[in-house]
């Protein structure tokens, strides 16, 4: 058995046939919501298909790697998406780098489209906290209070100036995605028990505090705290906290809720969608799946997205490196932190922001950052040492 064939026998049978469903889902639903006719002649699901082939080229490619490969580009993905970030940021508005509905988060190349950094960084981002954990670890091997606040000092020095750069593109969605994933490694890098309680318990009594003024001072929240906030962002929070109110605002999360609602168990079918809301084939593309398919179908998305992530943690705790482990644990709680996202504020638990569901949306960036994670994960299973669908896996 030659050498290519050991490896495309060792690819995770369950996590390339969930891409593969994922791919199907993806074509049929941006199809369907093209049939709403505010598209005109494009034919995006054709894009799309043709991105998930380069996806899955670059999931092959990265799954090729070894796991001490992908550790040395840390700091070299690192550095080269940080400047792509600065240089974003510093460049005027043009056609190479376009301000779109507000927000300038992407460079316009010709031929090879419009290109996310803050996707990419997001990869180079938990490859190089996971490196910098790992490596940590192995240094001080007695963990005390000191170094592990000198580890989240290290990671904090990595994470804060670069999402300060995607918080002003603006972009909160997608910094709340790198802390996600940086929170998560740490949580289960073996922190001190005091440094977890006393960060649980912040968030708890913050939460709390904003629950108490949304029950009972709600003058407090909308003259002194979203005031705070950018234009868009005040606007997506009034129409969340008040949609009746503010049907302006929530004019995308009323149409939503009802292309979910009106497509009740079994759905209207496909192509049959008639709930117009705008950019439906993006980051609304599963209120068409609802809408279509029903709550049966919209649950088989929910189940591939379960059976995603249990398998990316699993494959995480019989990694052989710690650096394995912890990479496997950012991804899985940041694509879970973005699915919830996601669907929450199709289905209105949650404030409306630009966040994709993974996989499924339209576009190349996210779908290709996503595919690369895949494969780095793909290259994580490959320690293990065991092959696919075998006994003890």
């Amino acid at each position: 058995m030659n050498t290519e064939t050991k490896f495309y026998r060792r690819l995770d049978g369950l996590i390339m046939l969930i891409l593969i469903g994922f791919f199907i889902y993806s074509l049929v639903f941006i199809y369907s919501s093209q049939q709403t006719g505010q598209y005109g002649a494009q034919n995006f699901s054709l894009k799309q298909g043709i991105n998930f082939l380069i996806g899955f080229f670059l999931l092959i490619y990265v799954a090729k790697l070894d796991i001490d490969q992908i550790e040395k580009l840390a700091w070299p993905a690192y550095i080269v998406f940080f400047l792509s970030l600065i240089v974003l940021k510093i460049l005027p508005n043009s056609t190479f780098t376009p301000m779109i509905l507000g927000a300038k988060r992407w460079y316009s190349i010709p031929v090879l489209g419009s290109i996310q950094p803050s996707e990419y960084f997001k990869i180079a981002l938990v490859i190089l906290v996971a490196k910098l954990i790992s490596q940590h670890n192995q240094i001080y091997l007695t963990r005390n209070l000191q170094t592990d606040l000198f580890l989240i000092g290290k990671i904090l020095l990595v994470a804060i100036p670069n999402s300060l750069l995607v918080y002003q593109q603006p972009d909160t969605g997608m910094v709340i995605l790198y802390f996600i994933a940086i929170g998560s490694m740490l949580y289960l890098s073996g922190l001190n028990r005091k440094i977890i309680v006393i960060s649980v318990a912040i968030l708890l009594v913050v939460a709390g505090f904003l629950v108490f003024l949304y029950f009972y001072e709600q003058e407090i929240i909308y003259n002194k705290f979203i005031p705070l906030l950018k234009p868009h962002q005040q606007e997506r929070i009034i129409g969340w906290l008040d949609p009746e109110g503010n049907s302006n605002q929530a004019y995308q999360s009323q149409k939503s809720l009802l292309a979910v609602g009106s497509g009740e168990l079994t759905g209207k079918g496909l192509m049959k969608g008639n709930v117009y809301i705008p950019e439906k084939h993006t980051d609304f593309i599963f209120s068409t799946i609802a809408e279509e398919s029903g709550f049966l179908g919209a649950s088989v998305v929910i189940i591939l997205f379960f059976l995603l992530v249990y398998r990316i943690v699993s494959i995480g705790q019989k990694s052989e490196t710690l650096f394995g482990f912890y990479i496997c644990i950012g991804v899985a709680l940041s694509l879970t932190m973005q699915i919830f996202q996601n669907i929450g504020m199709v289905v209105g638990l949650m404030p409306v922001k630009g966040i994709s569901l993974p996989f499924l949306t339209y576009g190349g960036s996210s779908l290709f950052s996503n595919m690369i994670f895949m494969g780095i994960i793909l290259s994580i299973r490959k320690t293990i040492g065991i092959y696919m669908f075998a006994s003890n896996k």
